[in-house]
């Protein structure tokens, strides 16, 4: 049994751009043995993970699943602090928008083998890709959060 632990380090998920990528770009698509996904928050969800030591409860299916990203990257956001960023497949891009459109103003979840990365407000409709922002987390704790997700291997600790 793999495990991941966090500890409320990352807080906040932003919409990105068109998220295309360029032609000769490389792509970092999720390790097969990895599972992340996007999550709606419900309090009568069926799927109940520990968020912050009280039991969160998720909506099924997942809005989002490691199968819907195409690449899994690691850059600077606006107020220059590390983020997680993620890319979409094109179709996966257009049913996250209508679903997140429904979703302004309430929760959802990104959980990476079934341990959650952070809860957050939707804020506007995503799209192509979307960025997990950090609170207290190095740029080497993203850097090796994203190896983790694109290449499996040992568990990840942020703190």
């Amino acid at each position: 049994m793999k495990r991941f632990i966090s500890v409320a380090l990352l807080l906040a998920l932003t919409a990105c751009g068109s998220g295309t990528p360029a032609p000769n770009e490389a792509l970092h698509a999720p390790h097969a043995g990895v599972q992340v996904q996007l999550r709606a928050v419900d309090a009568i969800g069926q799927g109940t993970l520990e968020w912050q030591g009280r039991p969160l409860s998720l909506r099924e299916p997942a809005l989002a699943t490691s199968a819907d990203i195409i690449d899994v990257s690691t850059n600077l956001d606006p107020a220059n602090q590390p983020a997680l960023a993620f890319r979409f497949r094109p179709d996966a891009a257009e049913r996250l928008h209508k679903a997140t459109e429904a979703l302004v103003g309430k929760q959802v979840a990104v959980t990476v083998d079934d341990h959650v990365l952070t809860v957050a407000t939707v804020q506007g409709p995503f799209g192509a890709s979307m960025q997990v922002n950090s609170a207290g987390a190095s740029a080497q704790q993203i850097q090796d959060l994203a190896r983790y997700i694109t290449q499996g291997g040992p568990p990840v600790q942020l703190q």
